[in-house]
């Protein structure tokens, strides 16, 4: 069985996607694209100018207040996210030229975990795609075997009665099987909270009753530089200290310069907690600037491997976005390529699709050397 840890599908995203309105949707999106790593291309002849992003925010983004709001920024076509600098069109290219009209529906995604031959995907709901619980529901109903939605949290709520009720009702009358939680969210608040504020524990209470994991999107806030992202990534090693019988994942795992040389110790930390797993999520940003099957990943995946264990190891795409870079099944078939020798067949499919199914209680029946194959997938 084969499960990818991180798909995504979403409407039309120029739409409020299940926000109060459409200006409320395009701040979110406006947020991710202003810190977002993507080369800033001028539109007319697709210079780089990594100078226009500063057109989309004000100083330190403490607030969706700093977001300029005469930038015009936009939902483009094909790929792009597109604003004004200097009187000047310029974008950021975050989803591929494949998307032309800007959406994911849910039989675009079927369709491409059919040829890349995955089984399953967990749908993460991350706020910059919309507030997308009862789109998720529906294709849980509608395809109990392909998806398993995740839950859309409101970090700067999450203090709140109604918050936790809103939680419990995604989950008990939804039906969704876990929690996506970014710590950026926090921002709509004004970064008031954060994962460890104690005002924030009737929310994990509700978690731990509900009996779901977590999956966590941590960056450095409130803009996303080292020294802030290990500090965040220091919170969410005692929040696990805390609530160790809560299941836990780290979505887009670590950046390879973490792990080469001398191991930060935060990161070193989190690879020992039993009760997080971390995503394997590279070819999204590696696969860039590095040529498939990308080799030079061997060491950084070992790593993880001698550090946390196979069993504490997710394979994830990021798809549709991953395929700004390389193909679906690309995006699947590097591990098993650069891993030939390195872990057992079985250690791989628990990595490729067995962690996530025992996480979610899956039938694992299949899981074992020839799960994954080796029939011919070159041709």
């Amino acid at each position: 069985m084969i499960v990818d840890a991180h798909a995504h599908i979403f409407p039309q995203l120029a739409g409020a996607c299940g926000y109060p309105s459409e200006d409320d949707h395009r701040r979110f999106l406006q947020l991710y694209i202003a810190t977002h790593g993507e080369p800033v291309y001028r539109l007319r002849d697709s210079a780089i100018v990594p100078e226009a992003a500063s057109a989309l925010s004000v100083g330190e983004l403490d607030s969706l207040d700093r977001l300029s709001d005469d930038a015009g920024f936009r939902v483009g076509r094909c790929g792009r996210f597109e604003w004004e600098y200097e009187s000047e069109t310029y974008y950021r290219s975050f989803l591929p030229p494949s998307l032309q009209e800007m959406a994911a529906p849910v039989d675009f995604l079927l369709q491409s975990m059919a040829r890349a031959g995955v089984d399953r995907a967990i749908l993460q709901n991350a706020g910059l795609y919309g507030r997308l619980n009862a789109e998720f529901a529906e294709a849980m109903r509608a395809h109990p075997d392909k998806f398993i939605g995740l839950a859309d949290a409101r970090p700067a709520e999450a203090h709140t009665a109604q918050e936790c009720d809103r939680l419990s009702d995604a989950i008990r009358e939804l039906g969704l099987r876990g929690v996506y939680f970014a710590n950026r969210g926090f921002i709509a608040g004004g970064y008031r909270h954060a994962i460890d504020d104690p005002a924030l524990d009737p929310y994990w209470e509700t978690v731990r009753a509900l009996g779901v994991p977590i999956f966590w999107e941590i960056l450095g806030t409130p803009m996303p530089a080292l020294e802030r992202y290990l500090c965040e990534l220091d919170r969410l090693d005692g929040w696990l200290q805390r609530f160790p019988d809560i299941p836990c994942v780290l979505t887009h795992g670590f950046s390879p310069d973490l792990l080469e040389g001398t191991t930060p110790d935060p990161v070193a930390r989190l690879l020992s907690r039993e009760n997080l797993t971390i995503e394997l999520l590279y070819p999204i940003h590696w696969g860039r600037l590095h040529d498939y099957p990308w080799p030079e990943l061997r060491p950084v995946i070992e790593r993880q491997i001698q550090l946390a264990g196979a069993s504490r190891l997710a394979w994830g795409s990021d798809m549709p976005n991953v395929e700004r870079n390389c193909t679906y099944r690309q995006s699947l078939e590097y591990l098993p390529r650069i891993l030939d020798g390195v872990v057992s067949a079985s250690d791989l499919d628990w990595i490729l699709g067995g962690n996530m199914a025992r996480l979610f209680s899956l039938n694992v029946s299949k899981m074992g050397p020839a799960s994954w194959g080796g029939e011919d997938r070159t041709g």
